[in-house]
């Protein structure tokens, strides 16, 4: 692709703009003539330049420095390295063409290069959709050596990556050390009871510990105050059922709920992993109604398992069949669990889900993670006034007749003894861990 550069189009432009005035002006003969002599040398000029781009086309290789694995809306960095070879400078203009799913900054890039110079160039990316992806191509364009012409050609350049849930979430958790921090990230911890939980060790008594916790056989052996220390319980296992249906596709910012489901799956596996629990996966609804399984298991392996089922996984426009879920669930998990349940109801879902969740309470241990769209809490944020008009009177009816469905809802999972957690999607991580956690503590899981 060639095109006049913007030199040449100023150079253009100054000239019809000459001629126009000497036109209004009703110039003599000599300068018409002038005129078009001048655009004549202009043209000439243009001419003999234009061949440069063919005869001294910059030899340029170029390569990427990028991560194969990125977390799903979350900037990662991609280093672009050019190295020119051959007897002049060139102005470059570099455009990197990559999938529609990613976004980027800083593109183009403008670089002057010297004979054997060699720069890199870092910009910024960010995927809003999971899965495989390829960057192929960059687009690579320079001046003629009067600077009045751009070509622009296609150089190939292959880098694989694939696209998980956000993982940063994981390392965002292994990095904050305290109560206080995980408080600041949205998780609340509780105090562990005395009762429900494995014994870890012996110790000397400190101050502010419980006249429970004092083994008298030690103390008297020992002739001083010894304390037993306490572990939450491990070998658990959690199980997540995660609905593939097309509810999960409903938006909140860049995102899908199902996105943000998947989110939270990490973080909570990591930490339940970390606890020494084994976690499992199970999908329902899916698009292909093959459900995706990860048999339980635990380390650092099972969590990589877990990253490459989900990675390409998306919700599809499916009905969740909830019974029939909870049925092959419980045929395949005969051992207790703590099943985690991440869907978004209605209040008509509730004749196939009642069923299904009393059949898996025969068992296991359920949290029913619901989430509901923001765009229902923004709208009353914004209705407090009174509606002025028909469309936000019935917009603020149908918010709170969703928001009294829900609150039912709620109050009828309680009664059969179902965990519900009825939030957004931005806060389903940390309530999650924080739910796990207290289960732990309180010795139920």
């Amino acid at each position: 692709m060639i095109k006049p550069s913007p030199r040449l189009l100023k150079a253009l432009s100054i000239w019809l703009a000459v001629a126009v005035a000497l036109h209004l002006a009703g110039a003599p003969a000599l300068l018409a003539s002038g005129w078009l002599w001048i655009g004549a040398g202009l043209a000439l000029v243009a001419g003999m330049d234009l061949p440069d781009l063919f005869k001294h086309p910059p030899q340029v290789k170029i390569c990427r420095q990028l991560p194969r694995q990125w977390p799903v809306d979350s900037p990662v960095t991609v280093i672009t390295e050019l190295s020119l070879q051959g007897p002049r400078p060139f102005t470059l203009l570099l455009h990197e063409l990559y999938p529609g799913p990613v976004l980027a900054e800083d593109m183009p890039r403008w670089l002057h290069l010297n004979p054997g110079e060699q720069v890199s160039l870092a910009w910024r990316a960010r995927a809003i959709q999971r899965g495989s992806f390829t960057l192929t191509h960059c687009h690579l364009a320079w001046l003629s050596r009067l600077g009045l012409w751009w070509r622009r050609r296609t150089e190939p350049c292959h880098d694989e990556f694939r696209v998980y849930p956000n993982f940063n979430l994981v390392l965002e958790y292994g990095l904050l050390a305290g109560d206080r921090r995980l408080e600041e990230m949205g998780i609340h911890l509780k105090q562990r009871r005395g009762s429900g939980s494995d014994f870890h060790q012996l110790r000397d008594y400190r101050q502010g510990d419980s006249l429970r916790q004092v083994d008298w056989h030690a103390t008297s052996r020992m002739r001083r105050l010894i304390a037993k220390d306490y572990q939450e319980e491990r070998d658990q296992r959690v199980v997540f059922l995660l609905d593939c249906s097309r509810r999960m596709r409903a938006m909140d910012g860049h995102l899908s709920h199902f996105d943000q489901c998947l989110n939270a799956t990490l973080l909570l596996a990591h930490v339940a992993l970390k606890q020494g629990d084994e976690i499992a996966l199970q999908t329902l609804g899916s698009l292909d109604r093959r459900e995706r399984l990860l048999p339980p298991g635990r380390g650092q392996r099972q969590f990589q398992a877990l990253l490459e089922t989900v990675f390409d996984l998306q919700a599809g426009p499916t009905y969740p069949d909830f019974l029939v879920g909870a049925t092959d669930l419980m045929n395949r998990q005969t051992r207790r669990s703590l099943v985690v349940i991440l869907t978004n109801l209605r209040d008509e879902d509730h004749d196939e889900l009642d069923p299904a969740l009393a059949l898996l309470r025969k068992r296991h241990l359920v949290v029913l993670a619901d989430l509901r769209e923001q765009i229902t809490s923004r709208a009353e944020a914004t209705q407090s006034a009174r509606a002025a008009r028909l469309e936000d009177a019935l917009l603020a009816a149908g918010t709170a007749l969703y928001r009294s469905q829900r609150r039912a809802a709620t109050r009828h999972l309680r009664q059969l003894g179902v965990i519900h957690l009825d939030l957004p999607p931005s806060a389903l991580p940390a309530a999650l861990v924080s739910q796990y956690r207290s289960l732990k503590a309180n010795g139920l899981l």
